[in-house]
């Protein structure tokens, strides 16, 4: 099971690349590859064919929107990333959804409103206008400044508009009044961003990009529920109903606080470390390369209230997961060079009654001495308003013992 999680890890990483960037690899692994590997390569390939010629028509078909989604993929996180002095700026939610926008997906969009006669394109332009123009009113300081600040063509711009109306529309739903048609366009855009957000949260770490990885799991939180801040009163209220609607049995709205501490993996191992608390405020000390870990505990102040075990359906989650986070730890990297993604894991509920879910990221330390910065972050991509981080510290000191001659 390992081994084939593994396999899917790393699929969903090359399914990241452009078709450009996936030919470089799969040259480059064959160049490197020992001939015995060369020989699983080419039976692999072989494997594949025999699959694909085997196939009914409709697991064809499967097979071409698996392939057709991997390659949306690579260009939604190509167009994600960022070259030159601020790259480590954190994105936001215009910034994710305007990627998603170059996808060529969108470009059927295009294709659609020329394909309709001259008044009807006339009433779609000016509906996509008036759109925008409330996105700008309505808008959170970020997001109309983001928007206002992009530089495209109007037919690259309205799959933005559709994504970013999905997150606005409780807000402004009298501002713009969607036909038929316009609101057939928002439900597809709406479909198919939710499966590149779905594919993205899994595969997007293995980048190690830190900015695109939170940005990614923040704005799918948003999209996901319809909301539009992580901040906002009205969204948070909004989102305890989601999880809690009136008269019902519900979920309760995560109340959370976060500790962590670095400490040396092997006073971790001797049971030698004392309790989290004793130590959370003092960075670690240790040689160069010797294995350090990051422990983390994230105390959930709200155990025992809700009624979520009413809710599990076996079906729809047939792992009874009632609440979901990520912790991604963060290594920060001198000036120039992107900060990296060190670890990305999963923290999952299915007892409303735990108090706290613990983890511990293990690594080894750099071989030069100095002090190196750290952030973790907590985020949900599926309840809006829970986003926590907390900066630790390690100290690499070189070893003054004199070499044995």
């Amino acid at each position: 099971e390992i081994s084939t999680a593994m396999e899917s890890i790393a699929m969903e990483s090359i399914a990241m690349m452009t078709p450009e960037q996936r030919q470089k690899f799969m040259e480059e692994a064959i160049e490197r590859a020992t001939p015995e590997e060369r020989k699983q390569i080419a039976a692999q390939q072989e494997q594949m064919q025999r699959e694909i010629e085997q196939a009914s028509p409709e697991q064809r078909q499967q097979m071409v929107g698996q392939a057709r989604m991997m390659s949306e993929m690579g260009h939604f996180c190509k167009s994600l990333q960022r070259e030159g002095v601020d790259i480590d700026r954190p994105l936001g939610s215009v910034d994710v959804l305007a990627s998603m926008a170059e996808c060529p997906t969108f470009e059927s969009l295009t294709t659609a409103i020329k394909s309709l006669d001259a008044e009807m394109q006339k009433r779609l332009v000016r509906s996509f206008i008036t759109m925008e123009q409330a996105l700008l009113t309505h808008g959170t300081e970020a997001d109309a400044a983001a928007l206002r600040g992009l530089k495209t063509k109007p037919e690259k711009k309205r799959p933005l508009l559709l994504l970013l109306w999905v997150l606005y529309k409780h807000k402004v739903p009298a501002a713009v009044e969607l036909d038929e048609r316009m609101c057939h366009f928002m439900e597809q855009s709406k479909r198919f961003a939710t499966q590149l957000f779905m594919r993205s949260q899994m595969a997007l770490p293995q980048q190690r990009r830190v900015q695109q990885t939170l940005a990614v799991a923040r704005t799918a939180a948003l999209f996901v529920n319809e909301l539009w801040s992580h901040e906002d009163a009205e969204c948070l209220e909004r989102m305890k109903e989601i999880l809690a609607p009136p008269g019902e049995a519900g979920l309760p709205y995560p109340k959370l606080a976060l500790m962590a501490r670095t400490v040396k993996t092997l006073e971790l191992e001797e049971a030698a470390a004392g309790e989290i608390e004793a130590s959370r405020d003092t960075p670690a000390v240790c040689l160069p390369g010797q294995s350090i870990s990051v422990q983390v505990r994230l105390q959930r102040l709200h155990a025992g209230s809700g009624a979520g075990t009413g809710l599990l359906d076996n079906q729809l989650n047939p792992q009874g997961i009632l609440e979901a986070y990520w912790l991604y730890v963060e290594g920060h990297m001198p000036h120039g060079t992107p900060n990296a993604l060190l670890a990305a894991k999963p923290l999952t509920v299915t007892d409303l009654a735990v108090t706290d879910l613990t983890a511990t990221v293990t690594f080894d330390a750099p071989k030069e001495a100095a002090e190196y910065d750290l952030t973790v972050h907590i985020t949900s991509t599926s309840v809006v308003g829970c986003n926590y981080e907390l900066a630790l510290s390690f100290k690499v000191e070189d070893d003054d013992v004199p070499a044995l001659e």
